[in-house]
């Protein structure tokens, strides 16, 4: 079992992008490690994604979005 993602603090630049992309994935109802296999990023990387500390990567955003069934357009837009 996964232990359970800390939360991103408000006050942070990239708060809504990194919530937005942590919805995306609970909408989908997978885990990181189910991500991985689709994404071809190990689930560290698909976390660190959705922290809020720093922004992701395109190829690493664009992963984690086609992962979860996402609009890639629009999260093309937000990156």
């Amino acid at each position: 079992m996964s232990r359970p993602e800390g939360p991103i603090d408000p006050l942070w630049p990239l708060a809504s992008f990194a919530s937005g992309l942590r919805a995306l994935r609970q909408e989908r109802g997978i885990t990181y490690k189910e991500m991985a296999g689709l994404a071809h990023y190990c689930p560290s990387a698909l976390s660190t994604a959705a922290r809020g500390q720093r922004l992701p990567t395109w190829g690493v955003t664009r992963a984690y979005v086609l992962a979860c069934g996402g609009p890639l357009a629009y999260w093309r837009s937000c990156w």
